[in-house]
């Protein structure tokens, strides 16, 4: 059996490293999850900005969204009063429920006025009866009255939403009107009614 012969050379020598090769695929693979990882931080994450969260992708889209002015302001607390009181019966889109003998708000020539002394009053009393809206006959339901659970500024916030919703545009509503209406009709202890809602004269109307 032929052995190997000893070099004296071979067990002096250093020893060495080999490298061997960083497989090509495993590279390709790394490459793309951090570009998508990069793609996604920029076009989800707010330019990395720890204000922004998804869906919105930059801090300027969530700043538009925000309430510019105090009727914008108040129109956005509306918002949370009306989905918690009245969305149930005049729906998310405004335009009522038959069902439910709820006349639509979307178009209503009762929200419209510029003087809003009707509608206040019949958040505050509630209404019965018969009511006919945008041309058409609603029947006898009876909308509850609001006085005892929801304030001044509710009211007012309710139904400066209302009036700037669902294509309506009219003047945001003040607590102000709303307390002079509730101490002027503090005695009225039912429901509004049409008859009631038609001798109040809206100003600005002949």
């Amino acid at each position: 059996m032929n052995e190997r012969p000893n070099n004296p050379q071979d067990a002096e020598a250093e020893p060495t490293v080999r490298r061997s090769g960083f497989p090509v695929l495993v590279l390709a693979a790394l490459s793309v999850v951090l570009y998508w990882g990069g793609m996604y931080v920029i076009d989800f994450g707010g330019d990395a900005d720890a204000r922004v969260h998804y869906p919105y992708r930059s801090f300027k889209q969530i700043d538009d969204y925000q309430p510019k002015d105090a009727d914008a302001m108040a129109a956005a607390k509306g918002a949370l009063v009306y989905s918690r009181i009245c969305l149930a019966c005049h729906q998310a889109d405004g335009n009522g429920s038959r069902s439910q003998n709820a006349p639509p708000l979307a178009g209503s020539e009762w929200v419209a006025p510029k003087d809003p002394s009707r509608i206040i009053r019949i958040v505050l009393h509630g209404l019965s009866g018969p009511i006919k809206v945008k041309g058409e006959d609603w029947g006898t339901g009876q909308m509850l009255a609001w006085k005892e659970t929801l304030t001044d500024e509710d009211i007012a916030h309710v139904l400066t939403f209302v009036r700037n919703s669902w294509g309506n545009k009219a003047l945001a509503v003040k607590p102000e009107q709303v307390a002079k209406i509730r101490k002027e009709t503090a005695g009225h202890q039912s429901y509004m009614t049409v008859p009631d809602l038609e001798k109040v004269v809206l100003l600005g109307t002949p």
